[in-house]
C-alpha cells in the first residue's frame, strides 16, 4: 500500500521491512511503543504536500513529529512524518521575529540569537522543536514576564488535510490559528512557523545545588522567595537522586540533592534577590549562577537528549505550604522509584499575545511535575503505583488546570481544556479535517 509513496518523494519511506525500522519508529520517550504504518523522513516541504495527498486518497491517516518529545500510542498505524531535514533559520532582530522549519531545535534557534540581545520563549531543554513547543503550549523560563511558547505563535506555514500548502496568521485564518496555539498536530501538518522574539538584553541564570538533607530549608526558603520575586523573575526547584551508575558523573553518581534553578532576561539584581533567601538556608555544594547567552541558558537543567524510557505526572497548585512541603519529602525526599519531583513557578501575569487555546498558562501559581526513569520494563508498573500515589497525596492542593506541553504520555485532551475549548476545538476540526486525516499526539476525542 506504500510502496508508490516513495515514487513521489525526495526523502526517505520506512516501513516494518526495512533493516532500521526498530531505530526509526521508536519515540524520544522509550516507554510509548509507537507502532506507525510507516514513517516517512520528509526532506522538504514537498515531500509532506505528497505524504498528505496519498494518504489522503488511500484512507490513511498522518502525524507529524521531529524528534518524537511528546509521542503516545494515538500515533499507532498511521505514517508519521518526520520534519527534522525542515531546518531552516531566519532571524530578523530589528522586526523581533523568527521564522523557523519543523525541525529546528530550540537550541539551534537559540544560538543564532547570541548576540542578538533577544531570545525565544523556549522551554527547560534546547532538544525539543520549535514547532512541537508552540503548538502544544509550551513553559519558558521566561514565561512569566512574556508569556507562553503558543502566545508567541505569530504565523505559520501548513499543509492542510487536502495537501494543499500555504501560510497562515491570525487575519487569514483566526480560527485555525487559536486551534493551533495548543492544539498540536490535530488541526494541520505544520512545516514552519513564525515566533515572536522578546529583549533579553542581560540573561542570567543558573543552578543552586544543596544537599538533601538540607531540602526542607531551601523549599521553604523557595517558597518566600517566589512569593516576592520579581515578574521578570523565574525559580524552579527540584529534589532529585541521580542513579549509582556508571554513566553518572562521579561527584552526583548516588547522591541526592535539593537543587533550584533560576534565570531572568534582563536585571540580574532581580535574580540575585530572589536567590538570597534560598543560598542562605543551606550550603550550596554547586552554585553556577551567573551570565548567560540564549544559547547556554538552555544548558541550565542538563536534561538528556537522549532517548530514554521514563513516565511522568503533572498537577498544578497555588500555595507551597509547609505542609505540602512535608508530603513531598515524603514521598521523594529519599531514593526511590521517583527519580525526581520539580517545581515550577508559574506566571506572573495572564496577559496573552497571540490568542489560542492553550496560549494563556496555567492560572496556577505552581506546577509539579515527578519523574521516574526506567532502566528496566518490570520497574514501569510499580513506578506508576509510586507516582500516582504521590499525586494523591498532593491532590488536597491542586489548583487547576494544565497545558497539553506538561501532559505525560497517557494524557489527554479532556485533562487541559474546558469542554468549552473543546467543543471549539472539534468545529475547527470538522471544518478544516472533517474526515480525521491528522492526528495530533494527544487527538480530539
Amino acid at each position: 500500500m506504500i510502496e508508490p509513496l516513495r515514487e513521489v518523494l525526495t526523502g526517505r519511506v520506512v516501513t516494518p521491512e526495512d533493516p532500521d525500522w526498530e531505530s526509526v519508529r521508536t519515540a524520544w520517550n522509550l516507554t510509548v511503543d509507537q507502532r506507525p504504518l510507516a514513517v516517512v523522513e520528509a526532506a522538504g516541504p514537498s515531500d509532506v504536500e505528497h505524504t498528505v495527498t496519498f494518504a489522503a486518497a488511500h484512507g490513511l491517516k498522518v502525524a507529524a513529529q521531529a524528534g518524537g518529545h511528546g509521542a503516545t500510542r494515538s500515533l499507532d498505524q498511521t505514517i508519521v512524518l518526520r520534519t527534522n531535514a525542515l531546518d531552516d533559520i531566519w532571524v530578523d532582530s530589528h522586526a523581533r521575529i523568527a521564522r523557523v522549519g519543523a525541525g529546528v531545535r530550540w537550541g539551534a534557534l537559540q544560538t543564532a540569537l547570541d548576540g542578538t540581545g533577544l531570545t525565544g520563549l523556549l522551554g527547560s531543554t534546547g532538544d525539543v522543536s520549535v514547532v512541537g513547543y508552540c503548538t502544544n503550549g509550551g513553559l519558558s523560563w521566561f514565561s512569566r514576564p512574556y508569556g507562553s511558547g503558543a502566545a508567541s505563535l505569530r504565523a505559520a506555514e501548513i499543509v492542510d488535510a487536502s495537501g494543499s500548502r500555504r501560510w497562515i496568521d491570525d487575519s487569514t485564518e483566526p480560527d485555525l490559528m487559536w486551534a493551533l496555539r495548543g492544539g498540536g498536530g490535530n488541526f494541520a501538518v505544520v512545516t514552519s512557523v513564525e515566533v515572536e522574539l522578546f529583549l533579553a538584553p542581560e540573561i542570567t541564570g543558573g543552578r543552586l545545588m544543596f544537599p538533601i538533607d538540607q531540602a526542607e530549608a531551601v523549599l521553604t526558603a523557595y517558597k518566600q522567595a517566589t512569593e516576592s520575586a520579581a515578574g521578570q523573575v523565574t525559580l524552579w526547584a527540584y529534589l532529585t537522586h541521580f542513579p549509582d551508575a556508571p554513566f553518572m558523573p562521579e561527584p552526583i553518581r548516588g547522591q541526592s540533592f535539593c537543587m533550584i534553578d533560576g534565570a531572568t532576561p534582563f536585571d540580574p539584581a532581580a535574580l540575585e534577590a530572589a536567590l538570597a533567601p534560598i543560598r542562605a538556608a543551606g550550603t550550596a555544594v554547586v552554585d553556577s549562577v551567573g551570565p548567560q547567552t540564549p544559547g547556554s541558558i538552555a544548558e541550565v537543567t542538563q536534561e538528556p537528549v537522549e532517548p530514554t524510557s521514563f513516565t511522568i505526572e503533572t498537577v498544578t497548585f497555588d500555595e507551597l505550604t509547609p505542609e505540602l512541603i512535608g508530603v513531598l519529602l515524603k514521598y521523594a525526599g529519599q531514593p526511590s522509584l521517583i527519580f525526581q519531583v520539580q517545581l515550577r513557578h508559574l506566571r506572573a501575569s495572564q496577559e496573552v499575545g497571540h490568542p489560542g487555546v492553550a496560549a494563556a498558562d496555567p492560572a496556577a501559581k505552581y506546577a509539579l511535575s515527578a519523574l521516574a526513569i526506567l532502566p528496566a520494563p518490570e520497574l514501569e508498573q510499580p513506578a506508576r503505583q509510586a507516582l500516582l500515589a504521590l499525586k494523591d497525596a498532593v491532590a488536597p492542593w491542586h489548583a487547576g488546570d494544565l497545558i497539553p506541553s506538561m501532559l505525560g504520555a497517557d494524557g489527554t485532551l479532556q485533562d487541559v481544556f474546558s469542554e468549552g475549548d473543546l467543543a471549539r476545538l472539534r468545529e475547527i476540526k470538522q471544518q478544516v479535517d472533517p474526515h480525521g486525516l491528522l492526528v495530533g499526539n494527544y487527538p480530539l476525542a
